[in-house]
């Protein structure tokens, strides 16, 4: 019998774990933003450039993504650089931190392929390392829902048994990291990521050694804890809540994404906590908005023709459409370093 954060954790990321062999898009269990349109990633780009033109963030850069999948978003991001940008790319390193071999491989292959460059892959947080003469721009998408957590409900906290042919799940005591975690952060019933605090105080620990540094997350919830359980299963597209995930564990385990809606406000209690600074909270639609896509849509549409343009436009609609992403998924930026650029 184990805890649910260490069963997810092994579903998610073990020897045979989900995410060593997904396959996100429109042919896998579930498709992103950035499987939408490589604008996604170019808003990121053109606000990154406004961030250096107006000097809040200086070369040399190092630009970071966590949790990169096949490495896709990353390759847009240094695209758009390239194409809008004129020396800067010489001052930039692209590196992705990725925990799973057979990932890094595939993303430096990726990025080759689509830049030219060469990306720098790191196992985990601890090999990153920044200079003060440096700054740093790190962004996700969809990283912080895939942090494994346990499943409390009245003040027990969900176990399971995987010694049995149908991985059957029980309620047992609350482990002593969990009830550390809950006096700091209460709920009678909901999901408490486990390992977000540890991640969030190693990333700005290597962070603060920077010049400055901003950093950009992409993701699904609401800003507040949610009391329900929330936890849901992707596979072929199809969705299936925590009733169908106990009914069959077996079935689901390591053959589907598991995810659950992400505490917004509990990230930012966190970042906020080790001094990080907010710089941004609002739905998908409005923060790309405010990250430059109008004006880059407008630079675009003078450099291409018009059924190109509409071609693009109508994916963009599915990244800023209430319907579509642009209200169910959020933006959170934090901010840092010692300035003086």
């Amino acid at each position: 019998m184990i805890a649910f954060s260490a069963y997810m954790q092994e579903w998610l990321y073990g020897k045979e774990g989900y995410y060593r062999y997904a396959v996100v898009g429109k042919g896998g269990d579930f498709y992103t933003s950035v499987s939408v349109s490589k604008f996604f990633g170019g808003s990121i780009a053109y606000h990154l450039l406004g961030l250096l033109e107006s000097a809040k963030l200086g070369l040399p850069l190092k630009i970071i993504e966590i949790g990169a999948d096949r490495g896709y978003l990353i390759g847009d991001v240094a695209e758009f650089l390239i194409a809008l940008s004129d020396g800067v790319i010489p001052h930039c390193e692209f590196i992705s931190i990725e925990p799973l071999e057979e990932k890094a491989l595939v993303q430096k292959a990726n990025f080759l392929k689509q830049t030219g460059l060469e990306l720098q892959v790191f196992k985990d947080l601890h090999a990153l390392n920044l200079r003060d003469s440096e700054s740093a721009f790190v962004f996700c998408n969809e990283l912080f829902d895939a942090f494994a957590c346990e499943v409390i409900m009245d003040k027990k906290m969900a176990y399971v048994h995987t010694d049995t042919h149908c991985h059957q799940l029980s309620w047992g005591e609350l482990s002593q990291e969990a009830c550390a975690l809950l006096d700091i952060y209460p709920m009678a019933q909901g999901l408490l990521p486990i390992y977000l605090e540890s991640f969030i105080s190693l990333l700005l620990s290597k962070l603060q050694a920077a010049k400055a540094w901003r950093f950009l997350a992409f993701d699904y919830g609401q800003w507040g804890v949610r009391e329900d359980i929330n936890l849901r299963a992707y596979q072929n597209h199809c969705v299936y809540n925590f009733t169908d995930i106990k009914k069959d564990l077996k079935r689901f385990y390591q053959q589907s994404d598991i995810t659950y809606d992400v505490d917004f406000a509990l990230i930012a209690d966190i970042f906020e906590s080790y001094g990080a600074q907010r710089i941004f909270f609002a739905p998908q639609m409005r923060a790309l908005v405010d990250l430059g896509l109008g004006e880059l849509l407008e630079k675009f549409a003078a450099s291409t023709d018009y059924q190109h343009y509409l071609r693009e436009v109508s994916k963009i609609k599915t990244l800023i459409s209430p319907t579509g992403l642009g209200e169910r998924f959020y933006l959170i930026g934090f901010e840092g370093g010692k300035k003086g650029l």
